[in-house]
């Protein structure tokens, strides 16, 4: 697994404190922010810590934004559903219910697509027909994901989203900085865990109970869709050799390929 230059060196108590100054700034900065929640291991770390800063200052917790792109695990609706209750937040829902409603046979036909996701088609550079009920291409991507948490941005006029990358996923994320500012809609970024290694991930949920997603103990390493994620190994996520093997093996190569031309429109 590749090194960041970043990284190197700081202990993971120090990383925790470099984070939680990050989010304890973006809270007091900022009027309506929300948290980018998964149920997945990293924005588990995020919302954990998010949620510890505020009431440790006083201030309400933000509630937390789950991208529904319709491919979802049920496990991943379960987890949300109780952990929500369990530490009583709102969460709000985003999701292309135009897009995913005009899904048929794995397809969305692009003439069938309401006027604004056709634009949105249109300025990714698609130019077919039609296109795959994927997560895997940038247009699917585009669409089901970054149009529906655009919606919501400007729906609830959202000003900062807490998100939970870390340098050492990804080439294209490895510039990013803490408070990253945005247009189109216009908001901040806010990536308290940026130096978190995968490992650290690991170890910050298990010194603090974290809940786990149930597939991470079958040997899912990143979860996301579940006709795209696929278990990379039978000894559970943290068991496996992190340090020399790919965390995203079990996902498509192509869209990690594409991950910059994602990121120009909006992706995380």
């Amino acid at each position: 697994m590749q090194k960041t230059r970043i990284e190197g060196g700081l202990t993971l108590d120090a990383k925790v404190a470099i984070a939680k100054i990050v989010v304890r700034d973006a809270l007091e900065r900022f009027k309506r922010p929300f948290v980018v929640w998964s149920a997945g291991k990293d924005s588990m770390v995020v919302l954990y810590l998010v949620k510890h800063v505020a009431e440790e200052n006083g201030i309400s917790v933000p509630p937390a934004l789950f991208i529904d792109h319709g491919q979802h695990y049920d496990e991943t609706y379960k987890m949300i559903d109780e952990i929500s209750k369990n530490w009583n937040f709102r969460v709000v829902y985003a999701k292309n219910e135009d897009a995913i409603s005009k899904a048929r046979d794995g397809k969305v036909y692009v003439n069938e697509l309401n006027e604004e996701n056709r634009k949105e088609v249109k300025r990714i550079g698609f130019t077919g027909e039609y296109f795959e009920y994927s997560l895997e291409t940038d247009v699917g991507n585009h669409i089901f994901k970054t149009v529906a948490m655009n919606s919501a941005i400007r729906k609830y006029r959202i000003d900062a989203l807490f998100t939970g990358i870390r340098w050492d996923e990804n080439p294209a994320r490895s510039r990013e900085v803490f408070i990253s500012p945005r247009d189109e809609p216009s908001h901040v970024r806010v990536h308290p865990i940026l130096p978190f290694t995968e490992r650290n991930i690991w170890e910050f949920t298990f010194k603090n109970s974290l809940p786990i997603h149930p597939l991470y103990r079958e040997g899912y390493r990143s979860i996301d869709g579940k006709y795209d994620s696929k278990k990379v190994g039978d000894k559970p996520a943290w068991e496996q050799d992190l340090e020399h093997t790919r965390e995203r093996a079990g996902r498509s190569q192509d869209k990690e390929g594409m991950m910059e031309r994602l990121r120009e429109f909006g992706y995380m």
